[in-house]
């Protein structure tokens, strides 16, 4: 939890970041660059949830992210498996030595939780709307592999002004989403299904980030 959080931009840290988006030359990576910033740093998708997002994912009309239980992976060479479904299920592989590969191959792309298969309103925001809207009109969802979605975030950064590689990750925006809407006041149970913990001793860790939330009770007091 600890080094997550130490990614966690502020907001103007995050603004500075899309500002370097925006610096981008090319029109597609500059558009694909500011979509994934804003959807890991204020919906707080997982970075091989937002590799896999399609648009059959997308719910247009009431504005939502529907992530599924299972999605098939076609993000790696010739329509393989992509490199991060592979790490996962080697990984698995460590833990299951009497299996082989192809025993998980069809189970890939597999929300971490099962508490991760969950609905993502983003209604509340026009630029996401716009990001969201973009990407699937010019992609139908993110085009590329895992490797990709880092690079356009290392190339924001790194003509972001003021900021740097080590300011933030991708891990590092999901945090930065999690402490944006706890400090506007998002619930306890809202924050944990928004972001499909499991423990619920992940969500309270974000309810009171930099006093935020003893501020805001203070000032309806007061």
């Amino acid at each position: 939890m600890a080094p997550t959080r130490e990614k966690s931009l502020s907001e103007r840290e995050f603004e500075l970041l899309l500002e370097g988006a925006g610096r981008i030359d090319d029109p597609t990576q500059r558009l694909e660059s500011r979509a994934a910033i804003l959807i890991g740093g204020r919906l707080g998708l997982r970075p091989g949830e937002t590799t896999h997002l399609s648009a059959s994912w997308i719910d247009q009309e009431r504005q939502m992210i529907r992530i599924p239980e299972h999605h098939a992976c076609t993000k790696g060479r010739d329509g393989d498996l992509c490199g991060y479904c592979r790490q996962a299920i080697e990984q698995r592989l460590r833990h299951n030595p009497d299996s082989e590969f192809n025993d998980f191959a069809d189970l890939y792309w597999l929300p971490k939780t099962e508490a991760a298969a969950r609905t993502v309103p983003f209604h509340f925001s026009y630029r996401v709307r716009v990001a969201i809207d973009l990407l699937i009109t010019e992609h139908s969802g993110w085009p590329y592999s895992f490797s990709t979605l880092q690079r356009r975030l290392n190339t924001a950064l790194d003509l972001a002004p003021q900021l740097s590689r080590n300011d933030t990750s991708l891990h590092g925006l999901r945090a930065t989403a999690a402490s944006h809407h706890a400090s506007r006041g998002l619930d306890l149970a809202a924050l944990r299904a928004m972001f499909g913990w499991e423990d619920i001793t992940t969500a309270r860790q974000y309810l009171n980030v930099d006093g935020a939330m003893t501020r805001r009770a203070l000032d309806n007091i007061h």
